[in-house]
């Protein structure tokens, strides 16, 4: 009997510190991940991401797994799809950095989607760091959005993940303020909308106007500008244009707030 029970105990004790391990693994571990905290995304909008990835990569196998990552499965399984964007995103994946997606619908100052790092955090006894990530993600504000079909095409939820992520991943910065350029970001995501067979962006800052109603409410509407070429930097072929309600989207980012207060100009195209 006592023979039984120490080997029992055994067992217990392999098992309950192979558990701690995995449960250790997975929250240190880097790559994209669903958030475990309150905002985290629910199903639906986690098939909503899948899918529209799966078409921007090609990854005919990418998915996230039970535990909220996102994973690839075997990278030669593609349909179709941008290379640009499958580097992109396998980058991200493998990368020992996190970046943990969060929902926030409806945010008054978040448009669209922003990337935020939080903290550095030792991972290994090699001294090793990562970085953790916020990908903030407003699915609301795309059914916000006013235009041609092949614009939204080109500026869905998997196109402004890929943004984020060019920000965090590869460093690409966006232009400064009032400067009427794409910057190197939009300039990365450009390329795979091209490989894609989408309109590019011609400018990262939307254009913005202003109309005072009677009652002198500020009514701020965003634009933002697409174009068809036959080539790189060609001249456009074709035009399509997504506006959207400020009040709708990020009412409160700073920008807009200075617009509906009178305190700033806004940039018409």
């Amino acid at each position: 009997m006592f023979k039984q029970i120490a080997g029992a105990a055994i067992i217990v004790v392999t098992f309950t510190v192979s558990a701690t391990a995995q449960q250790r693994n997975n929250f240190d571990a880097g790559g994209v991940r669903n958030s475990s905290g309150p905002r985290s995304l629910n199903e639906r909008q986690l098939q909503m991401l899948q899918e529209s990835l799966r078409e921007k990569t090609g990854f005919m196998e990418l998915e996230f797994d039970r535990h909220g990552a996102l994973t690839l499965g075997n990278r030669q399984n593609i349909s179709g799809g941008s290379a640009t964007a499958r580097g992109l995103l396998a980058a991200a994946v493998d990368s020992a950095n996190r970046y943990e997606l969060e929902s926030h619908e409806r945010s008054p100052e978040i448009a669209f989607a922003e990337i935020r790092a939080s903290a550095d955090r030792q991972i290994d006894l090699a001294n090793k760091r990562t970085t953790i990530h916020q990908l903030q993600l407003d699915f609301a504000d795309f059914n916000c959005l006013s235009g041609a079909r092949e614009a939204k095409a080109s500026f869905d939820i998997g196109i402004a993940m890929l943004h984020e992520l060019a920000h965090g991943v590869l460093k690409l910065r966006d232009p400064p303020d009032n400067a009427d350029q794409i910057g190197e970001c939009d300039a990365h995501i450009n390329q795979i909308r091209r490989e894609l067979q989408l309109p590019e962006r011609l400018y990262y800052h939307p254009g913005i106007s202003v109309v005072q109603t009677r009652g002198k409410k500020r009514i701020v509407s965003a634009r933002l500008i697409f174009v068809e070429r036959t080539v790189a930097n060609s001249k456009p072929s074709k035009q399509y244009s997504l506006s959207w309600l400020a009040d709708e989207v990020a009412p409160n980012a700073q920008n807009i707030a200075g617009l509906q207060q009178g305190s700033l100009t806004a940039r018409r195209r």
